[in-house]
């Protein structure tokens, strides 16, 4: 693990759970191991793995940080920027709209996490049905054709260059890279680290550790706008319902690919691989007609397991469970809050 947050022990485990994800759907199915469904499967983890990658940085900055409002940002910042295509703006312009729109409810979620002191999960619980019913009221619950919007504009989410979808080889593997560098190569990054490992000692070494976490989730809210975009031109529609899921998947994500719900550790990079691998899940069970209602309880089933592997090869026995071992809740440590 280490001060960097990049675990790769964890990074193999999910490299071989999605290994075996593929080997098991081909076994039921062959077919999925095709060029035209691999290049599906990569198109299917792109938004939900940029919004995964603002999740990333919120919950590592630690004190509770999360954002449950994500999926709404992305949905209500592709509705304003099928709005303003309807309305004959030019298509960059209208997504720096969209990506203006999400960064603004991130300083929003910001704003009322880190200066008037709301619970991370009530601020962001809270916004999520603000921008979910502002959508819902702009559209009036019905879905904005972009289907004769100009092909260079859904080239951005159908389009693909030396074979690969477009949005992956020139969205998302740009936004990988520099979110990298960003943890792990700038004082940001390691500051963040520090913050959300030990309040007390970020403030003692001099770093504004409301600014810090209040950048997080601006971060996320622009890279939420960023995916609403891209869903918009892929699926020819903006719709105020988009990415519900991506709430509570992309904290699934950043969970499974190593970061610590309290803060403090984790990568970039893990989240990445985990959302291949729950890219392949959900893929193929689709593919597979596995039933749309269980979905979700199978990703749970892989975060659970994955976690629960790397436990045990990590030497921690089932004797060291306070229920084992006849101790009470008390005696598991809590993190430091930020007072």
């Amino acid at each position: 693990m280490g001060a960097t947050g990049f675990q790769p022990g964890r990074i193999v485990l999910l490299v071989a759970l999605t290994a075996l994800a593929l080997i098991g759907f081909a076994s039921g199915d062959p077919g999925i191991l095709s060029g035209a469904n691999l290049y599906s499967m990569a198109v299917f983890a792109v938004e939900i793995g940029i919004i995964a990658f603002g999740q990333t940085l919120v919950i590592c900055g630690g004190d509770g940080g999360i954002d449950l409002s994500v999926g709404a940002i992305a949905a209500l910042a592709q509705v304003l920027m099928g709005l303003a295509l309807q309305a004959g703006i030019y298509w960059p312009v209208a997504i720096l709209i969209a990506v203006a729109t999400g960064t603004l409810m991130g300083v929003i979620n910001g704003i009322l996490v880190t200066r008037y002191r709301i619970e991370p999960i009530i601020t962001t619980l809270a916004t999520m049905f603000v921008f979910d019913g502002l959508g819902l009221v702009l559209t009036g619950g019905i879905n904005i054709d972009l289907t004769t919007m100009p092909q260079s504009f859904l080239g951005l989410g159908q389009g693909s260059v030396l074979g690969l979808p477009f949005q992956l080889l020139c969205v998302y593997l740009p936004a990988l890279l520099i979110l990298i560098a960003l943890q792990h190569r700038t004082h940001f990054g390691r500051s963040l680290y520090l913050v959300g490992t030990n309040t007390l000692s970020a403030r003692l070494t001099g770093i504004r550790v409301d600014r810090l976490r209040g950048w997080t989730y601006v971060i996320a809210g622009l890279l939420s706008g960023l995916a609403g975009a891209i869903g918009a031109a892929r699926l020819g529609t903006a719709s105020p319902t988009a990415d519900e899921e991506a709430n509570l998947i992309s904290i699934a994500i950043v969970v499974l690919g190593g970061s610590s719900i309290f803060g403090g550790d984790g990568s970039v990079v893990g989240t990445a691989v985990a959302t291949v691998l729950i890219g392949v899940v959900n893929y193929g069970l689709s593919y597979n007609d596995f039933n749309p209602i269980y979905q979700a309880g199978v990703m749970g089933i892989i975060l659970i397991a994955a976690v629960l592997i790397e436990n045990l090869a990590g030497g921690r026995r089932w004797a060291a469970l306070p229920f084992f071992t006849g101790r009470g809740p008390t005696a598991i440590p809590r993190k430091e809050s930020s007072g």
